[in-house]
């Protein structure tokens, strides 16, 4: 695999993808299958889902300006983010981040 020098600004975004993910999937465990959420549950599911939207967009936005994607290909570039991340993200849901 290619080393790949990550901006920490870029590995902050993608552990803010993978919170708001996290957070939205947590949810939909919550309460159940959506055709019987409340409208409080749904309203709240659908701010989840545009807050994961928004931070999926601050994400490529940084990768393509960047350069990394040009300069290594999307799935190089996937892998060294998701390395990078990995030991700040939490292994289960619910769970914290392993410190070390």
């Amino acid at each position: 695999m290619v080393d790949i020098e990550l901006p920490r600004g870029l590995v902050a975004s993608q552990l803010s993808v993978y919170a708001a993910r996290l957070r939205l999937v947590e949810h939909v465990r919550a309460n159940g299958p959506v055709r019987d959420w409340s409208p409080d549950a749904n309203a709240e599911g659908a701010e989840l889902q545009r807050a994961c939207e928004v931070s999926e967009a601050v994400l490529q936005k940084a990768i393509e300006e960047g350069g990394l994607e040009r300069k290594h290909g999307r799935r190089a570039l996937r892998r060294a983010l998701m390395a990078a991340a990995a030991p700040q993200m939490p292994s289960q849901p619910g769970t914290a981040p392993d410190p070390t």
